[in-house]
């Protein structure tokens, strides 16, 4: 596929140029273009127009193969369009758009290898990441070169637990993107024979709107980390360095406020469903002992997803809210095992959901995020930059350290699709 992405890409490019002559050599010449001029100048640009589309076409095709593994879970259709599932890469997305071209060497270029250059100027064992480094020193950093940002951005999804638990990844390619989403698929109606069909209402579309907002972080890496670690190893500052900017997306994901520059996540988008457990809070504990609750409010979430024809996929809770479950027992004494009900929907942990909340006279709350996780979406710029701060945190404790600017946002596609447990103790 490469190669006749290249063929096309420079069709487009001799066009492009070829009829940009023609205009050129007529306004040196201070004249119009001759007829026969008009005629050579619009093939060309009819062999740029063609050339456009087929590369239009041909990365739309190798995105529907990248879906095409994607398996559709029941409920409302999400929103269309470049939406990529846990088990597909921003790095194969951004290759088969023509962002960067696979490399020739055997080896792949490394993100610890650039970082390594840019803090030591040592690029021994690294050309291609020193070629790479060449032109990206931009007056806010350096701007991470596209196929080692969307490593990092891959390693950051994959330890996010809102992918584990399904959310899907729209990559932008610029400030806004705009997704339509279906809000209703109408009714079928029967009919006596020979009555007149009645209409119905027809599919119903709205749209997202995503819109870049800038993440900052201060990423430190300690000096025997990045001074220790086997050269040759892959990705082990670069998954460090993508474990602290995943923790921020899952709690934005989860609990962003969504006043500028923040984004908005489930907690606080209208349409989720909000399940209270009274004035105070309940504790997890053993029925039937007031303000206590077992099994049952995980129970009672899903349901209420499912009453909305969603399936939930997962439920994502403090760990000790999982540690208190582990230790419900009945008037025996004995351990009280989940109900099936539960069977088949994994239980995700994040120390992103708080267990300090305050309800009312209760400071010790907590939350529980039951969904359909498919109906989440984080939108993802496929570039970012960083900025090597180079004395303080080296002279104050012996760490490099990096000011990255990630660009994201989150959108839910349909609010419906998810429930939020609060006032949950233990």
């Amino acid at each position: 596929m490469a190669s006749l992405l290249d063929q096309l890409r420079a069709k487009r490019t001799d066009a492009r140029e070829a009829a940009a002559q023609i205009e050129q050599r007529a306004a040196d010449e201070q004249r119009d273009l001759t007829p026969e001029e008009l005629a050579e100048h619009g093939q060309h640009l009819t062999a740029e127009r063609e050339a456009s589309d087929q590369l239009d076409q041909l990365r739309d095709d190798q995105l529907a193969e990248l879906r095409g593994a994607a398996v559709r879970r029941p409920g409302p259709a999400p929103a269309r369009g470049p939406v990529l599932t846990r088990e597909q890469s921003v790095e194969q997305w951004a290759q088969t758009r023509g962002l960067f071209e696979p490399g020739t060497d055997d080896r792949p270029p490394s993100f610890d290898r650039y970082l390594r250059g840019i803090v030591s100027g040592n690029w021994d064992g690294a050309e291609q990441e020193r070629a790479m480094s060449e032109g990206s020193l931009t007056a806010g950093g350096h701007l991470v070169p596209t196929p080692l940002s969307s490593r990092v951005i891959d390693l950051a999804r994959n330890q996010m637990q809102v992918m584990r638990a399904g959310a899907v990844t729209v990559p932008m390619t610029a400030q806004t993107l705009k997704l339509a989403r279906l809000t209703g698929e109408g009714t079928p109606g029967w009919k006596s024979e020979g009555a007149a069909i009645t209409a119905t209402a027809d599919l119903a579309f709205d749209a997202v709107t995503f819109t870049a907002r800038t993440l900052t972080r201060v990423v430190t890496l300690s000096a025997e980390l990045f001074e220790d670690a086997d050269p040759s190893s892959e990705d082990v500052i670069a998954k460090s360095f993508a474990a602290q900017v995943a923790l921020e997306l899952d709690r934005a994901a989860l609990r962003g406020t969504g006043t500028p520059p923040e984004p908005r996540g489930i907690l606080n988008t209208s349409g989720i469903t909000a399940l209270t457990h009274g004035a105070a809070g309940s504790t997890i504990g053993s029925p039937p002992a007031a303000a206590v609750m077992g099994w049952e409010f995980l129970v009672d979430a899903i349901g209420a997803v499912r009453n909305l024809n969603y399936e939930p996929g997962a439920q994502i809770m403090a760990p000790r809210t999982t540690q208190s479950l582990a230790k419900l027992r009945d008037t025996t004494n004995q351990y009280i095992a989940p109900p099936t009900y539960l069977d088949g929907i994994p239980r995700l942990t994040t120390k992103q959901v708080p267990i300090n909340l305050t309800v009312t006279s209760s400071t010790d709350c907590s939350e529980v995020y039951t969904g359909q996780w498919d109906q989440l979406m984080i939108g993802i710029r496929t570039d970012f930059q960083l900025l090597f701060l180079r004395e303080r945190y080296l002279a104050d404790t012996l760490s490099y350290a990096f000011l990255a600017y990630l660009r994201a946002d989150v959108q839910l596609a349909q609010p419906a699709a998810f429930a939020v447990d609060t006032g949950v103790r233990s």
